[in-house]
């Protein structure tokens, strides 16, 4: 009975070792999801920002969700042949609500033509997660920081 006794601890030890390993993969798993979904977003910021600072609006509007397409279209108007956009760097991301919104923090270098005077701005862009193709979609584009407060719009 001893022998029994030292081997049925034995037994049990492999399958809570097993137990355990499937414990901390699911909880790697889950923050590899997160790293996932925030790699995804940083490539949607890039990929709008870019494609509005080259003027490739039509591409750039594929980030816009279909009830802000108009106002996409109006910022796009007050842009176009009055402001170039240099440059422009992703500062910082912060994924909130569950990771099906976000913010993200930009610097932009940008000149008015009428006046080729550098200039820069940090603004947020609000992002959020389109329930239907389930893309990350700009929701705020922050280019009014631009147009009302630093071109004299």
């Amino acid at each position: 009975m001893t022998q029994s006794a030292r081997t049925g601890p034995r037994r049990l030890r492999l399958p809570f070792i097993l137990f355990l390993a499937l414990i901390v993969a699911s909880c790697a798993s889950t923050g590899g999801q997160d790293k996932k979904r925030e790699d995804v977003l940083k490539l949607s910021v890039d990929a709008f920002n870019s494609a509005f600072r080259c003027e490739e609006y039509t591409e750039a509007a594929a980030y816009v969700p279909a009830d802000k397409k108009g106002h996409f279209w109006a910022e796009v108007d007050r842009f176009k042949g009055k402001i170039r956009i240099t440059d422009y760097s992703l500062r910082e991301v912060e994924q909130k609500d569950k990771s099906t919104s976000a913010n993200a923090i930009l610097y932009f270098q940008f000149w008015r033509l009428e006046s080729p005077t550098l200039q820069t701005v940090t603004f947020t862009q609000k992002w959020s997660i389109d329930q239907k193709d389930k893309q990350w979609k700009v929701s705020d584009s922050g280019f009014g920081a631009i147009t009302k407060t630093r071109a004299g719009f």
